[in-house]
């Protein structure tokens, strides 16, 4: 009779533990989605101006011919890199509560920073007239795009695993909201 109750016992004690564990995966799943939906839908737009000034900025030597290279050197010193270094700090200041977005922003944030790394590089290749430093900031914004890319990959994948639906790059939902 004790061997039926303690065989009892030990059933019912393990489907405790594995109801349990169930209902912690559902919860963690739980966090990872609320933390990538807070991340990307709040956190990010949030700041975006920053970066967007400081992009268009330098993108404008890239893109016209006729750029006058004092004025475009002054808006990277006085604007745009300025932005940048905020944007960097806001973005560094996000709190993030699972280690899936921890990583994810931390893709983001090398992206960023080889961006950074290559404004700095252009204003001191047209400082000392080296078009070294120039292609040195290429290389730094191609690195930028291949981090940028994985991040976009690990935002894909955290999506499809937490039932969030991707529209575009950066804006999600849950399934049940896009419906």
């Amino acid at each position: 009779m004790k061997k039926k109750i303690y065989a009892l016992f030990m059933m019912v004690m393990i489907v405790l533990l594995a109801v349990g564990c169930g209902k912690k995966e559902k919860e963690k799943k739980s966090d990872v989605k609320s933390d990538v939906l807070n991340f990307v839908n709040k956190e990010l737009p949030a700041i975006e101006d920053k970066k967007n000034t400081a992009i268009n900025i330098y993108n404008s030597y890239f893109e016209n011919e006729n750029v006058d290279i004092r004025i475009f050197l002054n808006d990277m010193e006085t604007t745009a890199i300025p932005s940048m270094k905020t944007y960097m700090d806001e973005l560094d200041a996000i709190k993030t509560v699972t280690d899936e977005v921890k990583d994810l922003k931390e893709l983001y944030s090398l992206s960023c920073q080889l961006q950074y790394d290559a404004m700095n590089k252009v204003v001191l290749a047209i400082k000392e007239e080296n078009s070294d430093y120039l292609t040195d900031a290429s290389e730094m914004i191609n690195q930028s795009e291949i981090y940028l890319a994985q991040y976009e990959q690990e935002l894909k994948a955290l999506a499809a695993e937490n039932n969030i639906t991707v529209y575009g790059n950066l804006s999600l939902s849950t399934s049940t909201d896009a419906q």
